[in-house]
């Protein structure tokens, strides 16, 4: 049974996780297509329509995966400094972590909105099988290729650097800056309650210092992962010549391998350091817990049987 909005997140975490290394895995196939000799058929509109589409899913979910991240590590904190006010309790619910995955969900797909628009595909030529190919076909097949949408060359191309930068600070370069201040603020918040928890709280205090060890993992590698590209990126803005652009690329490329490998462990570290993630596992694979007997606990010089839970 979920009790914390921590574990909804989690869920939208692994959510977007999977769907960016599904789609990853997709767009790599769909790159190799698109690149074909002077014999081989050439792709039409829709496959490149759909190829857009999906690049612009994958960096939906992956910005959403990392403000995800962000939004994880700032309840934990609210849920400590505010955990006498009721007003605050809200921040704990169940409902409450799928509502905020929801809405950073749909705020993200705003921005992948705006992106998808700064490509349009043209049609710029035809193709004709040549006879040395030894095609057994006839006809001709329109030559598609994506350039910058007319739209964000206004204004000497003002309103697409805007997104450039925006798209940079408000995926790559905040989350970055926020993990740690809210890492930091985490820590010292733990401090405080352990010096004012009493020692029957012991398990509330172990729990709540994993979490604390899981913010800082993540604040770790979204930080390695995301940085480097966010700085290359919004170098795009003031700097748009061919060398600068293939370097933002390649980094983005390295760091997206990164983020791949980050997905991928995600799973595992949350069932190692949250108990409540375990039991929503054992509950979903339907593992039950064993029950066993403790022999002869001497209480007060009569024997108990106590019974346990593992």
């Amino acid at each position: 049974m979920m009790t914390s909005s921590v574990i909804s997140v989690m869920i939208g975490i692994g959510i977007c996780d999977s769907l960016s290394m599904l789609v990853a895995i997709i767009v790599k196939h769909v790159i190799l297509n698109l690149y074909r000799d002077e014999c081989t058929i050439p792709v039409g509109y829709l496959f490149y329509r759909i190829f857009w589409v999906l690049q612009y899913f994958r960096a939906d979910v992956i910005r959403c995966s990392t403000w995800l991240g962000v939004l994880m590590a700032f309840t934990k904190y609210l849920a400590l400094k505010f955990v006498a006010r009721p007003s605050f309790k809200i921040v704990s619910n169940v409902s409450f972590g799928f509502y905020a995955t929801f809405i950073s969900f749909f705020i993200s797909c705003l921005f992948s909105l705006f992106n998808y628009m700064r490509i349009e595909i043209v049609e710029y030529g035809t193709w004709t099988p040549d006879k040395k190919c030894g095609l057994d076909v006839t006809g001709t097949w329109s030559l598609y290729m994506m350039q910058p949408s007319h739209f964000y060359e206004f204004l000497n191309q003002y309103l697409l650097k805007i997104l450039i930068f925006l798209n940079a600070f408000l995926t790559r370069i905040l989350p970055c800056i926020l993990l740690p201040i809210i890492t930091v603020l985490l820590f010292l918040e733990l401090q405080k309650t352990k010096k004012k928890a009493s020692t029957n709280s012991f398990i509330i205090r172990k729990c709540t210092e994993r979490t604390t060890s899981l913010v800082i993992f993540m604040a770790v590698t979204y930080f390695i992962s995301s940085l480097p590209a966010g700085i290359f990126t919004s170098f795009q803005v003031p700097y748009s010549d061919l060398g600068i652009v293939q370097l933002s690329i390649f980094v983005d490329h390295f760091c997206n391998t990164i983020l791949t490998v980050n997905a991928s462990l995600h799973c595992f570290i949350c069932f190692a350091m949250s108990s409540e993630y375990r039991k929503t596992v054992k509950e979903v694979c339907r593992i039950r817990p064993k029950d066993f007997n403790l022999n002869s606990v001497l209480q007060g010089g009569s024997t108990v049987n106590v019974s346990r839970t593992q």
